[in-house]
């Protein structure tokens, strides 16, 4: 009994350690690129739950993502989504989509994020749906941050998560 206490109790240290250290994000950092596709890793953490993926996109995407997601929201009904990577097992590489919609009246914020892993080692590919709330400041910032990865080709692009 003494010993898996310990064992738990580590583990929720380490998991404690991570979220005081990084904190809620959602991330977008630079792995490679050759002169088509640039892969990255996505983070979606908002503190309870949290996904990872490697994903594939295409020059010039990022770039297009910011803008499609730039100005969010108009109002409190404006809905906006974006997919980076590809969905299914046809496809290299995993899948995030970044869907952004106001919670109520006052136009509070929130993103749902489902991410897909590769499916590079099994049949069933890992999955996992992080809803987070963000401030529309921080999002701005965020897209300020998202070319510049794609220009740079270095770096991360991190919309704080609240």
């Amino acid at each position: 009994m003494v010993l898996s206490s310990v064992l738990v109790f580590g583990w929720a240290c380490e998991i404690i350690w991570y979220h005081l250290c990084y904190g809620s994000r959602f991330q977008v950092t630079y792995l490679y690129n050759d002169t088509d596709i640039i892969e990255l890793r996505i983070i979606a953490d908002n503190g309870r739950f949290c996904g990872t993926a490697n994903v594939y996109v295409g020059m010039g995407e990022l770039s297009n993502v910011a803008e499609c997601l730039r100005g969010f929201p108009n109002d409190s009904s404006d809905t906006r989504e974006v997919t980076l990577g590809a969905f299914g097992q046809k496809f290299a590489g995993g899948a995030v989509r970044l869907r952004l919609y106001c919670t109520d009246l006052a136009g509070h914020t929130t993103a749902e994020i489902p991410i897909e892993a590769d499916y590079a080692t099994s049949e069933v590919a890992e999955t996992a749906t992080v809803f987070a709330k963000f401030e529309p400041a921080a999002l701005d910032d965020f897209l300020k941050e998202l070319p510049e990865l794609e220009n740079r080709l270095s770096g991360d692009a991190t919309l704080a998560i609240i």
